[in-house]
């Protein structure tokens, strides 16, 4: 590794150890600090996630699927979104569509 990327590396050590956080969660503040103008899309797609979820727990399915599409519609890269899909596709037994949305999460 060359010089400036160790530096950059220890840098980020450093942030992650004074904040007390995981890397994982390291990860996910700059993703959010780099979001800048897409915050509305990322809102948006969270409230459809968080729709998706009333309707799971309604018993709504087919309906908190199409909130979970469309939120992944708004920002493809939401992994809340892939997960709760990837989640209620593999309850729903349709095992090949899970894995296909697990695969979007990681």
């Amino acid at each position: 590794m060359n010089e400036a990327k160790c530096d950059k590396a220890s840098r980020r050590h450093t942030i992650i150890t004074v904040l007390g956080i995981t890397a994982l969660e390291f990860l996910i503040l700059v993703g959010i600090a780099g979001a800048g103008e897409s915050s509305n899309a990322l809102q948006s797609s969270n409230a459809w996630v968080h729709k998706g979820d009333e309707l799971l727990s309604s018993a709504k399915f087919n309906e908190a699927l199409a909130a979970y599409d469309k939120a992944i519609e708004i920002n493809p890269k939401n992994e809340d979104a892939w997960l709760h899909k990837a989640v209620h596709l593999l309850s729903s037994e349709k095992y090949h569509e899970a894995l296909e949305a697990y695969d979007k999460v990681i």
